[in-house]
């Protein structure tokens, strides 16, 4: 029901309205017309009855039905109204011609409500068809002698009720379908301008175009009141999203500037320094350790700008390019980097992919990325233990790889707060970093259309799986 379309809502709640009023309607007729109808019949054979009453002669005398002269009574039937005269135990003394050799019901019920000398109607049961029939006691000095019968079937007005009800329910078929055409038809003109509104902040959301309005040249009414405060809240979203953008810009080429601009000259310090440091003539051991320590420094910079230079990239929607490379290919030039980088460390690789599989990828990247999760593997590893690089398929399709350590872990819930700018879990605060080579990976992972994870291992330790899509060969 929550799926449905506003209009067919709409539509719904109005023909359901309808229908509710149209089948009160209905049945209020329908009643009505059987009490009227009800009402015709008892009266009918009630005048009939009283009728032949004032046609019975009545002698004084000892109680017995024959002091009671009937009359024909044939002469008051009609086809459809029947006539019935018996005695007090029930016994039948006449009755009209055109019950031909049936009578009309008389129970024990019928035979003690006509000794309280009262006249009363019931409805009894003939065959197959429904009979009203009008009892009148007959009785002589307060004593009941007999009782007149005078019946009346049904059969036409249930005949004639059946043919309302037909034309009623019928008809509030038709005029409840005709009406949720026109409802639907309705609702759809009404919601017309809403739609519209919907189709322009739609394309406002897609296109990212806040100079759009929406084109409205109707009554000021609700609808007219919504769209003037739609445009209204367009226009302040359009002027407040050009200053941001604006002052994005601005942030953004501030990093990218000072970047290029801070690069060069610790390159240059950084170079210098090291070529000092290979000098065998240094003075004293105090200069030398200044120098290893300005050498430190300028690395640490140089890494902290590349990062933010990646950064800044990201963010300008920068979309490396990538290229098909055999995986045979990029796992030697992986390991032997990654030799490189971890020194004299216990290093763990293992490639257990099948041959002949490729990946789209970007080498240098992936590059920094194995170096981003190897630098953290060897900082946060224990001096005796190692680190395990692996690249394997799994799930199958997939590139999955991992780089795993026997470090302090990842404390519980920071698994995926690691990967945002400048986060520092606890174990990280006290040890060198910016915060930012977990977000670069991340970005490069998505770059590749895959995703970076980080877990606990199993004994203590954490392992960050890389899951890269295959090429389909």
């Amino acid at each position: 029901m929550f799926r449905l379309s506003l209009r067919l809502k709409l539509t719904m709640l109005y023909t359901g309205v309808l229908c509710l009023a149209l089948a009160l309607f209905a049945l209020a007729i329908i009643f009505t017309a059987g009490r009227i109808l009800y009402r015709d019949v008892d009266a009918g054979i009630s005048s009939t009855a009283a009728s032949v009453v004032r046609s019975v002669a009545v002698r004084q005398s000892p109680f017995s039905l024959q002091e009671i002269t009937l009359p024909n009574i044939n002469v008051f039937a009609t086809p459809d109204t029947y006539l019935q005269v018996v005695d007090s135990r029930g016994l039948t003394i006449s009755r009209s011609d055109n019950l031909g050799r049936q009578y009309l019901p008389l129970s024990e019920d019928t035979l003690q409500a006509a000794g309280q000398n009262k006249a009363f109607y019931e409805t009894v049961r003939a065959g197959t068809q429904s009979i009203r029939v009008y009892n009148v006691p007959l009785s002589v000095d307060g004593r009941l002698i007999g009782i007149l019968q005078v019946g009346r079937t049904l059969a036409t007005v249930d005949l004639l009720l059946d043919k309302i009800r037909l034309i009623v329910f019928t008809g509030g078929a038709a005029t409840v379908f005709i009406a949720g055409l026109l409802g639907w038809f309705l609702a759809r003109a009404a919601l017309h301008p809403v739609e519209r509104i919907s189709r322009t902040a739609l394309s406002i959301r897609e296109g990212g175009d806040l100079s759009k309005r929406i084109d409205y040249s109707g009554p000021q009414d609700e609808l007219g009141r919504m769209v003037n405060t739609l445009n209204n809240m367009f226009g302040r979203l359009e002027v407040m999203y050009n200053r941001l953008q604006e002052s994005y810009d601005l942030q953004r080429r501030f990093v990218s500037d000072a970047s290029h601009e801070l690069r060069t000259p610790l390159t240059t310090i950084r170079g210098n320094t090291e070529f000092l440091l290979q000098l065998p003539n240094l003075e004293t051991e105090t200069a030398r350790e200044a120098m290893e320590d300005i050498a430190g420094e300028a690395r640490r910079l140089t890494r902290l700008l590349d990062h933010m230079l990646a950064l800044a990239r990201a963010d300008a929607g920068f979309e490396m390019e990538k290229h098909l490379v055999p995986v045979d290919e990029l796992w030697p030039e992986i390991a032997r980097q990654a030799r490189f980088w971890a020194g004299g460390r216990v290093l763990d690789l293992s490639c257990q992919l099948p041959a002949g599989k490729q990946v789209a990828t970007n080498a240098d990247y992936l590059s920094q990325l194995v170096f981003i999760l190897l630098d953290n593997a060897l900082k946060y590893s224990l001096p005796d233990t190692g680190v395990e690089l692996a690249m394997e398929e799994n799930p199958p399709g997939w590139l999955a790889l991992t780089v795993a350590d026997r470090g302090p872990g990842i404390a519980p819930g920071d698994e995926s707060l690691i990967f945002n700018r400048f986060y520092r879990g606890e174990e990280a605060r006290p040890r060198e970093g910016s915060g930012l080579g977990l977000a670069i990976a991340r970005w490069i992972a998505e770059q590749h259309q895959g995703n970076i994870q980080a877990a606990n291992r199993p004994g203590g330790g954490s392992i960050f799986t890389v899951r890269l899509p295959l090429a389909k060969s």
